[in-house]
């Protein structure tokens, strides 16, 4: 079961579809950035599926130990494989407070929000993003410091 959009704005449960299934699997870009910048889950069936998939405790330790590995070979110094980009290790050190924040929260039990974990995920994968660019127009430590903010948006 997902939810998705109804009729006049009401949130009404129903089997996910095939399409739906698909849609969410081969636009997972677009769908990471619409929840990162606030499309509500329960938008679209795709949607819906895309931020399941996110918030999923799997998911999450993956992210958290991604992040950490990141952290781990920033500090050691690990000279790239062939093939692999490397983050910059500065950026990476400037922002190690704000990234082990990100990977604790990340592993912490309970729910987090969607768009949250969105962010964490484009943190992570986007080449163009300030993991791995340093044109970019966020700084790794402002984007971490929001993916934390916005996992659990809710008061606590």
């Amino acid at each position: 079961m997902l939810l998705a959009g109804g009729v006049d704005g009401l949130v009404v449960a129903r089997r996910s579809r095939l399409r739906d299934r698909l849609v969410a699997r081969m636009r997972r870009r677009r769908l990471d950035r619409a929840l990162a910048e606030g499309t509500p889950p329960e938008a679209s069936a795709a949607l819906a599926l895309r931020a399941q998939r996110l918030t999923e405790p799997d998911q999450r330790s993956s992210m958290a130990g991604a992040l950490r590995r990141i952290l781990r070979e920033a500090q050691e110094g690990q000279r790239p494989t062939l093939g692999r980009i490397m983050p910059s290790r500065a950026r990476i050190k400037s922002a190690r407070e704000e990234l082990t924040q990100l990977a604790d929260t990340l592993e912490d039990p309970g729910p987090v929000a969607a768009g949250g974990a969105a962010q964490a995920w484009i943190l992570l994968t986007d080449g163009t993003g300030p993991l791995y660019n340093p044109a970019s127009r966020t700084t790794l430590r402002a984007g971490a410091a929001r993916a934390v903010r916005e996992l659990r948006p809710w008061p606590a």
